[in-house]
């Protein structure tokens, strides 16, 4: 059964990171910066390596692999949601093209760089996102009920 909520888009946030900024870290900050309690996310830009990650669903953990060398980041997208505490997620996954257009993607974790720039567009929605951790995988999901 699909689980749904709906809710509105209540203003945009345009953002422009840095050469130096941690990508995760810095996203985490402009959501808490500007209150962010659910939120949908695109951005663009160059990196000068990536850390990226999958789930592994029998070992219940993300795993990572690096690429150690100048990106473009082609296509960025996820969500901002907040655990019972108070703590923002920021689940975005991350599609990565080399020099010669070889591409790597998978679940954005710290260590992705900003070479020259990245542009965020941070669509805030209404009302709020919620992540409570789902004991069958070991994850924090969207409560949406």
């Amino acid at each position: 059964m699909v689980t749904t909520k709906v809710t509105q888009a209540v203003k945009t946030i345009i953002a422009r990171l840095d050469p130096g900024e941690d990508v995760l870290e810095t996203l985490e900050s402009l959501v808490l910066e500007h209150n962010v309690h659910a939120g949908h996310m695109m951005l663009i830009g160059a990196i000068s390596g990536a850390t990226l990650g999958y789930f592994d669903i029998h070992k219940k953990e993300y795993r990572s692999f690096t690429i150690s060398e100048d990106l473009e980041v082609t296509s960025c997208i996820g969500n901002v949601a907040f655990t019972k505490d108070g703590t923002p997620i920021v689940h975005a996954h991350m599609v990565v093209a080399d020099e010669k257009g070889a591409s790597y993607s998978g679940h954005l974790m710290k260590g992705c760089i900003v070479s020259v720039t990245i542009e965020v567009v941070l669509t805030v929605l209404g009302g709020e996102l919620l992540r409570v951790v789902d004991d069958r995988f070991g994850l924090n999901l969207l409560k949406l009920h």
